[in-house]
């Protein structure tokens, strides 16, 4: 079952957000330490189409002995004949887009783990491994997991070595991958199956190790040769260096150790060569029994493979298998050498899946060649000799020079086609100075560094086109200047240097008509000073005229227009801004600006209106604010709302809540005395009638508006009621209350006297 899933998902335990069971096609490549990816063909009718988008997971088997991976989608191309070509990748990709701060590790498992700990962001990923080797790792700079696991120097994989399996959020570096079931395969011309690489002679059956140091000592073993494993009819020997392997001389167990090492780790004694093995076209016969064994092969097994003509044993490996998901079987493997490495994977993917035609004028040529190839088995090869030498090969459709009229001729000179016969014009032409020569080219991608061309024409007749020729030839598309649609118009833009109306030079677009009837807008950034206006580094759009931009009301909507209209008065030289918006009947003005005001409003009701005399904000229609040189006015400064009417701050509204004010006029004033709502509660010892006595009472005025005043001096007030020691305030409810206490104390000491308990003086 293929699933379709979103791409946050991670525990793949329900059918997500369905069964993709209109599939067409899917296989799944695997390379050893290579390639992980998906490609699948999908009609745009199918169940599910409409969800499947790019960066949503694709939950299939991979291979048959695994369950199934998710992949992610990279890309979808256009329908073609209603089917569409998926390409997704292994999820573990997504560790491209994670980053690690640097670290340094000491053995191949604590570089596993530090590329967990010090990711920058999330990552689900785990990672594992068998191998126990110690050696120095170090992230040095913020570097991609992806790029740190292998295939570039100081990698993990270039430190530690292995071979790794990506397993949904598990990556695990294997030793190595796969096992030996005892398979064996025979290569033999009866095998048409079979197809490998050219070049076998190149095959090493063992080398011959060494070590060299400065003063010319020279280390090499006793047997002098470290032989590949497997049986040979031939010896190929190879010298090997293994100088800089060794920081001081090595013994002879040394320098053999490492050379037996490296035999096995670079595969020595296997041919050069990959075997690719396709199950599409095998038979349950006796000829393909060997065939079918390697059916029961995995990516990383090990097979034996014998090469009978060369007298050559050797094991190979299950380096790339393509399985094919529908039939739920291998479409092919491959056997040989790892040709690919872990950091080329993701870059040639993406170049493939961008070379990747989906254009359907280039699948036309396409079927079109197909055509002409498949079918222009007509006619006859000639081969042209001169003063006894061949000189040229030319096709001719009729098979005589005299009478031919589509020829080809290859010589030192190219290779070209004519229609007009052997000697005509050869239009299409490839020659030996590098040149091409062609009448029509259809292609799917262009590289190119310069293109020279006359018209650039769209494809449909009456179609848009750039003609480069135009203007004499001066190239207005160069100039960049682009017309308006139709032979009549005299509109243009131009983009580039430019000059306003008046002097001053601007980089930018202008877009003008040439016949003087219309306006213009420049889209400019400013080069110098222009006039009384320095705008440098600034961008800004100029108009000749009154500027506006409008979004239209739609049709059947009875809304109005949303726009921003900016005039100007070529007398008085006065300018007016409006801002509008759409009102369920009609434009509203939000913002008017001219020489004589300023007026915010919404919904029809003004909010503020600013004139050089006043400034008024409303609410409902009604003032809320209101301020002139001479009136009351507020104001807000470091988080404080302050009141203010001649120049002096009558009240004040703190950051923490509190008031002050200069006169308050009240019906009543309450202060919260709730007992829940207080700790520490415990009575006054103290006389309060001591700390009465002690502060004197005095007349005094005001600096601010000299009216007479009586109180007590901030100094000489008892600790207890002094609240605020920046403003030397004191708290009137607790000199209430301090008072409370006094008359107390007094009321408590008549009473003594009339019991007789002390003396009246």
């Amino acid at each position: 079952m293929i699933l379709l899933y979103p791409e946050t998902e991670t525990a793949f335990e329900n059918n997500g957000l369905g069964a993709l069971s209109d599939t067409v096609s899917m296989k799944v490549t695997q390379e050893l330490n290579g390639v992980y990816d998906l490609e699948m063909q999908y009609p745009i009718s199918g169940i599910h189409y409409s969800e499947i988008l790019n960066r949503r997971l694709l939950f299939v088997k991979p291979d048959p002995y695994h369950g199934p991976q998710p992949f992610s989608i990279t890309q979808i191309t256009k329908p073609l004949s209603g089917i569409v070509t998926i390409y997704a990748r292994h999820i573990a990709y997504k560790l491209t887009g994670i980053v690690v701060s640097p670290f340094k590790a000491s053995s191949c498992q604590s570089a596993l783990i530090g590329l967990k700990e010090n990711s920058s962001t999330e990552n689900p990923f785990d990672f594992w491994t068998d191998k126990s080797t110690s050696a120095a790792f170090e992230v040095s700079v913020p570097s991609a997991v992806w790029s740190l696991l292998g295939g570039s120097e100081g990698s993990i994989l270039d430190v530690y070595r292995g071979e790794y399996e990506f397993d949904r959020f598990s990556v695990k570096l294997w030793n190595k991958r796969g096992r030996d079931n005892g398979v064996t395969i025979r290569y033999g011309k009866n095998l048409t199956d079979l197809q490998q690489d050219e070049n076998i002679s190149n095959v090493v059956t063992g080398i011959y190790p060494y070590w060299k140091g400065s003063d010319g000592t020279l280390v090499e073993l006793p047997e002098k040769i470290v032989n590949a494993p497997g049986t040979y009819n031939f010896q190929q020997i190879a010298p090997k260096d293994f100088t800089t392997d060794f920081k001081e001389q090595p013994t002879e167990e040394q320098l053999r150790e490492r050379a037996q090492a490296y035999v096995k780790n670079n595969d020595i004694g296997i041919p050069a060569v990959s075997i690719s093995v396709s199950f599409q076209p095998l038979e349950q016969t006796e000829e393909y029994k060997d065939l079918a064994l390697l059916e029961r092969v995995n990516l990383g097994d090990t097979v034996t493979v014998e090469y009978p003509n060369l007298g050559v044993s050797a094991t190979a490996r299950c380096v790339k298998t393509v399985y094919d998901v529908l039939k739920d079987r291998y479409e092919s493997i491959e056997l040989g050498q790892l040709k690919s490495n872990i950091a080329g994977t993701i870059a040639n993917q993406q170049q493939q899946i961008q070379d990747f035609p989906n254009s359907t004028v280039f699948q036309q040529a396409v079927d079109n060649a197909n055509g002409w190839i498949t079918n222009g088995q007509k006619g006859e090869m000639v081969a042209i000799q001169k003063n006894g030498k061949w000189v040229e090969i030319a096709s001719l459709d009729t098979g005589d020079i005299a009478t031919a009229q589509s020829v080809w001729r290859w010589n030192n000179g190219g290779f070209g086609h004519s229609n007009t016969g052997y000697n005509g014009d050869f239009i299409n032409a490839l020659l030996a100075d590098g040149s091409i020569n062609a009448a029509v080219i259809t292609t799917g991608i262009l590289n190119a560094n310069v293109i020279r061309a006359g018209i650039i024409k769209s494809l449909h007749e009456g179609g848009p086109y750039f003609d480069l020729d135009a203007n004499n030839g001066q190239g207005e598309l160069a100039a960049s200047v682009l017309r308006g649609v139709g032979e009549e118009s005299t509109t243009t833009a131009r983009i580039g240097l430019g000059t306003y109306v008046g002097g001053g030079p601007y980089e930018g677009m202008r877009v003008a008509t040439s016949s003087g009837a219309g306006g213009l807008v420049t889209i400019a950034i400013e080069r110098e000073q222009r006039g009384e206006f320095t705008l440098s580094n600034a961008a800004e759009i100029v108009s000749n005229g009154d500027l506006m931009l409008r979004s239209s009301a739609a049709p059947g909507n009875p809304g109005g227009d949303n726009s921003i209209n900016m005039t100007g008065n070529s007398t008085t030289g006065e300018g007016k801004i409006r801002i509008a918006r759409g009102a369920r009947s009609s434009s509203e003005t939000v913002l008017l600006a001219d020489n004589a005001q300023t007026n915010i409003a919404f919904n029809g009701r003004s909010a503020l209106v600013a004139t050089d005399d006043y400034t008024t904000i409303y609410k409902n229609g009604n003032p809320i604010f209101f301020g002139d040189d001479t009136n009351t006015y507020i104001r807000s400064t470091n988080g404080i709302i302050q009141f203010q009417t001649g120049g002096y701050a009558r009240a004040s509204i703190e950051k923490n809540g509190s008031a002050y004010f200069g006169y308050l006029y009240t019906n009543g004033t309450l202060v919260t005395s709730d007992r829940a709502k207080k700790k520490n509660i415990k009575a006054i010892r103290a006389s309060a009638l001591d700390m009465v006595k002690k502060a004197k009472a005095y007349e005094y005025v005001l600096k601010e508006d000299e009216k007479k005043r009586i109180g007590i001096m901030y100094d000489e007030a008892p600790e207890c009621i002094r609240s605020d020691e920046e403003r030397k305030a004191v708290d009137l409810y607790g000199m209430i209350t301090l008072l409370w206490k006094a008359v107390q104390e007094l009321e408590q000491k008549i009473d003594n006297i009339k019991e007789g308990k002390i003396l009246s003086t």
